[in-house]
């Protein structure tokens, strides 16, 4: 999909080329710091924190330059906008998560800071996805977001019964609870995303940006599938962290696209005239 249908000489083709280049090294680069931490003298959960802490900068970063470049004009202006303080939020709640296992060598209770921050950047997320919905799905056929709506229904139940199985009413706690919110969050979102990837499907620019965001959904989605059931049943939680970061990387992707291609620069423009009249 990130390469179909056009010119190997065209600016969007190398521009995708680089993106792929680039992300899957980061891909292989974190999966094996998280994995091989031992081998660098650190544990793996402390790795992984610090994984987490670069790669939520990175993308809180780039959604910071987006917001500073476009400002709040339009659609994407107070999309961007609310999108950057809710990673501004994951951030914060990576960073604090960090602090907790790294400097203070506790574990983070649950429902402690970082999960209040997690849930709260679901918030402005929400709007930026509900936001964009609305603007580019105006015409879906109300048949197709049923469709999609019941396939991630079908998703949700299959992953709340494998998560919850055999647990009993008594063994419901709030770890169990913030795990099982997570899921219902990131399905909730996962719904309107998709709605917007297939409504712009065709779109040589439009569609990788969404592209990598409903990556980082689904990535995410497992992420929390993997967190929850080493919540509920004691196992190391630090191997959700190697999707996380994945997940972090893809919106990298995502907001380094709508910056490049989006995002209006006179500079840009004026540099690229020169270079086609000279």
């Amino acid at each position: 999909m990130i390469c179909r249908g056009m010119s190997k000489g065209s600016e969007v083709y190398r521009m995708r080329i680089k993106i792929v280049a680039t992300l899957v090294p980061l891909l292989v680069l974190t999966t094996s710091l998280i994995l091989y931490a031992n081998a660098l003298g650190l544990k793996n959960n402390h790795a992984s924190d610090l994984v987490l802490i670069v790669t939520s900068g990175v993308a809180c970063f780039y959604a910071i330059i987006i917001v500073l470049r476009q400002r709040f004009d339009g659609i994407h202006g107070i999309s961007y906008a609310t999108f950057a303080s809710g990673l501004l939020l994951w951030f914060a709640a990576e960073f604090s998560w960090g602090y907790y296992e790294i400097v203070l060598g506790e574990d983070i209770p649950s429902m402690g800071i970082a999960d209040m921050l997690w849930l709260a950047g679901y918030g402005p997320f929400m709007y930026y996805v509900l936001r964009l919905y609305r603007f580019y799905c105006r015409q879906m056929e109300k048949r197709t977001i049923a469709i999609i709506g019941i396939l991630i229904g079908m998703l949700g139940i299959f992953m709340l019964n494998s998560l919850l199985n055999g647990l009993s009413i008594d063994d419901i706690d709030a770890a169990t609870t913030v795990a099982v919110t997570y899921i219902l969050l990131d399905l909730f979102l996962l719904e309107f995303i998709l709605a917007i990837l297939w409504t712009l499907w065709n779109g040589e620019l439009a569609s990788v940006t969404f592209f990598f965001l409903t990556s980082s959904l689904l990535i995410g989605t497992v992420g929390d599938m993997i967190y929850g059931y080493a919540i509920i049943h004691g196992d190391e939680v630090w191997y959700a962290d190697i999707f996380f970061s994945a997940d972090y990387i893809c919106i990298i992707g995502a907001l380094f696209w709508h910056n490049r291609f989006f995002v209006f620069s006179k500079d840009r423009m004026i540099r690229e005239w020169q270079k086609e009249n000279t």
